[in-house]
């Protein structure tokens, strides 16, 4: 009777020591990777739009034009662009192709009277009626200044170049 005894033990011994390292194992293994679920804060989505070869001219203003299309003031590192859709074609002048306020992220930088600039501004919209570079649809027009001379001479000399650049824009 004894020796039953003790292999009652043993085997109640050998199941425990099974059933804890069965525990153990599970309790150690990673958990399965889980698919992020958006926050609050992360639910806006962005889409990067790039372009290349396209028409970089330079343009001037009239003293007395203070604020451009989008109602914004003009500043040095601000751009016309062409409007969504033509006005001839039915197109509304104040819909420009890239968002007003958009900051444009040039591949190399523009010298503007003479300061370089990597970025640019979408403020203002310029050839209404696509009349000017058809083939490049996302043409920049760069602000040279007030049509003082100096301006007019820079803008002159800044000529047409063809630029490479991007930009971001909230997804809708």
């Amino acid at each position: 009777m004894r020796i039953d005894k003790y292999r009652l033990y043993a085997i109640a011994t050998v199941v425990g020591l099974i059933i804890l390292t069965a525990l153990i194992w599970w309790l150690t293994q990673p958990e399965p990777e889980k698919k992020p679920v958006p926050q609050e804060k992360e639910k806006d989505w962005y889409v990067i739009f790039s372009v290349q070869n396209q028409k970089a001219t330079a343009y001037t203003n009239h003293a007395g034009n203070v604020l451009s299309s989008s109602g914004k003031p003009y500043f040095f590192g601000a751009v016309a662009v062409h409007p969504r859709y033509p006005v001839n074609a039915g197109g509304d002048s104040l819909q420009p192709i890239i968002p007003y306020d958009t900051v444009l992220y040039l591949k190399k930088p523009l010298l503007i009277n003479g300061e370089s600039f990597s970025t640019l501004r979408v403020i203002d919209t310029g050839d209404v009626n696509y009349r000017l570079y058809p083939d490049s649809p996302y043409w920049i027009d760069v602000y040279h200044g007030s049509g003082d001379y100096w301006s007019l001479i820079n803008s002159q000399d800044f000529g047409i170049k063809e630029v490479d650049y991007y930009w971001v824009e909230k997804w809708k």
